[in-house]
């Protein structure tokens, strides 16, 4: 979800542009052309390229941040990246008032008064209440409500992309609710000691803000509810974690039983607690086995291997429970590998793999038990991929490369080249060490007549620029064999 439309009209304004500047190459944007997209005068322009430089400048820290207009109706950015746009969209979030809106009616409206909430935020009341009243409508339709999982307990999905909303906006920044800052570092610690691995960076700050926000629903008095699809079942470790922090959250409330369900499935859903854990507690949920096997039905029927037999079929179909379990239960909405104009470079890389994943997601676009946005879609897209990158050897697959490489200079030289194009090996590539009719690609140093297939000439150690040329050749190959493997495709793109 993208959660920008919680800014400001104006400010909203300003992170377009910003991020305009992120996408370009040179960092550089025509001023007509922006104000055409934009429907703004130059009047507003300029009043808008004043606010962007206060705001950066209020970011910047070491190396200034700002844009200038160095030529005439072109702007230039300076010491822009995504940090410096994550942090500028952050304080436009916390200036925006249907954000403070947002923060009173899921965390403190059981707490205090509008009032008094107005009061402590020094804002005007006449915008508190504005806000607070355009909010639900606003919520709903962006689909704040709309179960992103196959949950339909409403508290979970509130929770849920309340969580999203501050892991996405804060992520890396800063940390959301900072006088919760200690008590959340000791619960931490008293999860990290019963977990077998310590937790990296990006797991500290996942959960970090995950017990922020179920800690302030609880508060709140919002409570989880009995109706939980996910129950643990009671272990020493699980009990000695819910000892250590109902400890630490004596003096504010009583941890029960259904709040530490909730958390301790989490940790296992976001594979804090190994893969057995996740295997143990997936069993309880049938769709998880369903769709796996929904999954490694595409695989068979539409042939895209040279053998049924998988090598790795118990690590494709982990990497797979792994992927369903959190899309069933907590999906936490991604913020990378979401770019569409990457997966038309992956299928044309493994086009054997985008049949399977492409008619696999068109199946869960249709389900009216799931709510798959375009960003989940991609998302998705990219784990089915990786997982069978990562689980299926090239020598299985029917869109193989074969290259042949031949030096005169003997094995030392050819052996060389080989080890380098281990690089390549995620795009299905097949060593011949005699040239075959199988063989697509000839590598040497001296050309020659007797070799019909495509020849790469390499007299010197390949450069960057050789290594992408053969790489390109390396996707002809394949485009040319499309049609033959897979023809329903093949007549989908033309």
């Amino acid at each position: 979800m993208d959660y920008t439309f919680l800014l400001s009209k104006n400010d909203n304004i300003c992170f377009d542009i910003l991020s305009r500047f992120t996408q370009q190459a040179n960092q550089s944007l025509n001023k007509e052309e922006l104000a055409q997209s934009l429907s703004l005068t130059n009047y507003q322009l300029n009043k808008y390229f004043e606010t962007m430089n206060a705001d950066l400048a209020s970011v910047s820290e070491g190396t200034p941040c700002y844009l200038d207009e160095p030529n005439k109706g072109m702007w230039q950015a300076f010491g822009l990246n995504s940090y410096i746009l994550q942090k500028v969209t952050l304080v436009y979030l916390n200036r925006a008032p249907l954000f403070t809106a947002l923060e009173y009616q899921f965390f403190y409206n059981n707490l205090y008064t509008k009032k008094e909430y107005v009061t402590a935020n020094y804002m005007s009341s006449s915008v508190f209440y504005r806000s607070l009243d355009s909010l639900e409508a606003i919520l709903e339709k962006h689909g704040f409500f709309q179960a992103s999982s196959l949950y339909a307990n409403k508290e979970f999905t509130i929770r849920l992309h309340l969580f999203q909303l501050y892991y996405t906006m804060y992520n890396g920044v800063s940390e959301p609710f900072e006088p919760l800052n200690p008590l959340v570092e000791d619960m931490i610690l008293a999860i990290q000691a019963e977990l077998s691995d310590p937790l990296n960076p990006t797991q500290e700050t996942k959960l970090s803000t995950f017990l922020r926000v179920w800690l302030l629903r609880m508060l709140n008095s919002n409570p989880i509810g009995k109706d939980q699809k996910l129950q643990i079942s009671p272990t020493a470790s699980s009990t000695a974690m819910l000892n250590q922090l109902q400890k630490l959250l004596a003096d504010q409330l009583t941890l029960k039983k259904d709040e530490f369900n909730y958390l301790y499935s989490f940790l296992i859903a976001q594979g804090y607690l190994g893969f057995n854990k996740m295997h143990e507690l997936a069993a309880n949920i049938p769709a998880v086995d369903e769709l796996t096997e929904q999954f490694m039905g595409e695989m068979q029927s539409n042939n895209v291997l040279l053998t049924t037999h998988l090598v790795n079929d118990s690590q494709l179909r982990n990497s797979l429970l792994s992927i369903h379990f959190q899309f069933a239960t907590f999906y936490i909405e991604p913020t990378t590998f979401i770019s569409p104009d990457q997966v038309k470079f992956f299928a044309e890389l493994y086009p054997a793999f985008d049949v399977v994943v492409s008619h696999n997601i068109t199946k869960l676009q249709r389900r009216a038990d799931l709510y798959l946005t375009q960003k989940m879609a991609v998302n998705l897209y990219f784990s089915y991929m990786f997982a069978l990158i990562n689980a299926i050897p090239a020598e299985l697959m029917r869109d193989q490369v074969h290259i042949c490489v031949d030096f005169s200079q003997g094995n030392l030289y050819t052996n060389y080249v080989i080890q380098s194009l281990n690089a390549f090996n995620h795009a299905h590539i097949v060593i011949d060490s005699h040239l075959t009719a199988d063989t697509d690609i000839y590598i040497s140093d001296f050309h020659s007549k007797k070799v019909s297939q495509t020849q790469v000439i390499w007299q010197d150690p390949p450069t960057p620029v050789d290594w992408s040329n053969l790489a390109d050749l390396i996707l002809d190959a394949k485009r040319q064999k499309l049609p033959e493997l897979f023809p329903d495709k093949h007549t989908d793109t033309e």
